[in-house]
């Protein structure tokens, strides 16, 4: 990466999984405004369905989503009741409505759950939805709880995409984030996928961690090449001790500053590349002939609450506690404790906490961001029949400073993100988003 643009890879910016992003969820959107988006739905429109599973065995310390550390699996149980009674709640909203793309299991542990707690869930989903052959259905697995023939009956029940938490492999970063798993184990779990049929693999890589440095990260790089998943996702870490507390175990002189962090990505990017994976959005990468690449080169990738994804539907279903929910420009997103969670099922109403409608200004505003993180090209022309003559004017002054630098190419109808930037797309992004106030701070460092 260029010299000069090092300095906005210290940007904060959201992830923009959402727009607007969960920043601006209030609670005017209650189950009744979600009930009423639901109404809306299409006769066949696609539908993603996400199913939150929020245990874990063991905590660990980088984590920030929504989990807990669980140690009475009869909780677990009750969980899965309340996950199949909303359901049925969601059902009888759609009345019909909506023909399921995909089903995604996320969290949390997912495999947390037994298999047979996991069939539960989707001949609940098939029973209130309908799932047909082609709906794909994917999980994300804690290596460390697999158990033999594990992934054969996850493969029986129609899993054909699942996602290994691999972080890192060298075992003192492991110590330092309390997630000690070894090489053998991912290794006999990629073999036990492939042999029981599973085509999709994927893993989710972290840098910016404690104690990595180039030469073990790049040791992580070469052992996943050598396993050869089709799918990578290398994320950095966000170290935000103060909102999480876990966090505080990680201690702050043992990560890597701004510079060795964009070293550990930039040598993650040219290691993955010269393997032949495919660039995929700014942190994912994909073998040819996996869909997520296809969706890429054909234009057709899209952003959601699991990274890029080459899923056709733009309607969200998210199921179980903190899960969010997008319908008809509705966000919507449950309760966030199991307790709080289960109270509601328990009543008969859904568990919607907090949300935000979108407007027409903010579905222009979230196709140009959409447009630069997926396709890192993003048509103003076509927004400026929502966005006033100013606003345009006030997004091109914004990216001006990215433009002098070099990072995006500009002129009256586009913003291109220049060749080698696309880990900057976000901050570029931010500094136009009227709800992320970056652009102030990205002018102090320009």
């Amino acid at each position: 990466m260029k010299q000069a643009w090092r300095k906005y890879l210290a940007a904060r910016a959201p992830r923009y999984t959402s727009y607007p992003s969960a920043l601006q969820f209030s609670t005017a959107v209650d189950d009744k405004v979600y009930q009423e988006a639901l109404s809306r739905v299409s006769l066949y429109e696609p539908i993603s369905i996400y199913v939150h599973v929020p245990f874990c065995k063991q905590l660990c310390w980088y984590c920030g989503c929504n989990m807990r550390v669980e140690n009475h699996y009869d909780r677990a149980l009750d969980y899965v009741d309340s996950l199949i009674g909303e359901t049925r709640l969601v059902s009888a909203a759609l009345a019909g409505r909506g023909r399921p793309s995909s089903v995604h299991f996320g969290g949390g542990t997912p495999n947390y759950l037994e298999t047979d707690e996991i069939a539960r869930i989707l001949d609940a989903i098939e029973c209130e939805f309908g799932l047909t052959d082609d709906a794909r259905l994917a999980i994300e697995l804690d290596p460390r709880l697999i158990k033999r023939g594990h992934l054969a009956e996850l493969a029986r029940l129609g899993f054909s995409r699942v996602s290994f938490g691999v972080q890192d492999f060298d075992p003192d970063v492991q110590l330092a984030i309390n997630r000690v798993q070894s090489f053998e184990l991912i290794e006999s779990c990629v073999c036990d996928a492939r042999e029981a049929g599973i085509e999709d693999v994927s893993f989710d890589l972290l840098y910016g961690l404690p104690r990595q440095t180039p030469a073990t990260f790049a040791a992580t790089i070469e052992k996943t090449i050598a396993l050869g998943p089709d799918r990578v996702s290398i994320f950095g870490y966000a170290h935000l001790p103060a909102a999480l507390p876990r966090q505080r175990m990680i201690r702050d002189r043992e990560l890597p500053d701004t510079d060795g962090r964009a070293e550990l990505s930039l040598m993650a990017d040219e290691k993955l590349v010269a393997a032949g994976y495919g660039r995929i959005g700014f942190d994912h990468y994909a073998k040819p002939g996996n869909s997520l690449f296809s969706a890429a080169c054909a234009g057709a990738l899209r952003r959601n609450f699991q990274g890029f994804t080459d899923d056709v539907a733009t309607t969200m279903i998210g199921l179980g506690a903190s899960a969010i929910s997008f319908a008809s420009g509705v966000y919507a997103q449950n309760a966030k404790t199991v307790k709080q969670y289960a109270a509601c099922i328990a009543e008969g109403r859904l568990p919607t906490e907090r949300g935000v409608v979108r407007t027409e200004r903010d579905e222009a505003y979230a196709k140009l961001i959409a447009e630069l993180l997926c396709q890192r090209d993003a048509d103003l022309e076509e927004a400026g029949r929502i966005l006033s003559g100013g606003e345009i004017d006030n997004i091109k002054q914004c990216v001006m400073p990215f433009v002098r630098d070099g990072v995006v190419t500009f002129d009256a109808a586009r913003i291109r993100m220049a060749p080698g930037a696309r880990e900057l797309s976000r901050a570029v992004a931010a500094a136009f988003d009227p709800y992320a106030g970056a652009a102030p701070a990205l002018a102090r460092v320009v």
